[in-house]
C-alpha cells in the first residue's frame, strides 16, 4: 500500500484577489469557505474572458481548477430597501 497523496494545490483568483492552496479537485463551495466567503448566501462564477460559467445550484458539484483561474463570487442573500 502507498501513503495517500496530497492533492495538488493551485492559486487561483477570487473576486480579485489571489487565493493559494485551493485544490485542483474541489468544488464550488470549497472554494468560496477557503475565500472566508459564505456559501449559504452566494454562488460562484468561473470568468473566462467576457464568459461566466456559473455555478448556481452547483456548489457542490466537483470541479477542476487551474493556476492563475480567475473566479468572483455573487451574493444571493436577501438585499436592503431604502
Amino acid at each position: 500500500m502507498t501513503a495517500t497523496a496530497h492533492p495538488h494545490t493551485v492559486t487561483i483568483e477570487l473576486d480579485n484577489e489571489p487565493l493559494a492552496g485551493v485544490p485542483q479537485h474541489t468544488t464550488p463551495n470549497e472554494i468560496m469557505s477557503l475565500g472566508g466567503i459564505d456559501p449559504a448566501q452566494h454562488y460562484l462564477e468561473r470568468v473566462t474572458g467576457h464568459h461566466h460559467e456559473s455555478f448556481k445550484d452547483r456548489g457542490d458539484e466537483k470541479i477542476t481548477v487551474h493556476n492563475g483561474e480567475k473566479f468572483v463570487s455573487l451574493y444571493t442573500g436577501p438585499t436592503t430597501t431604502s
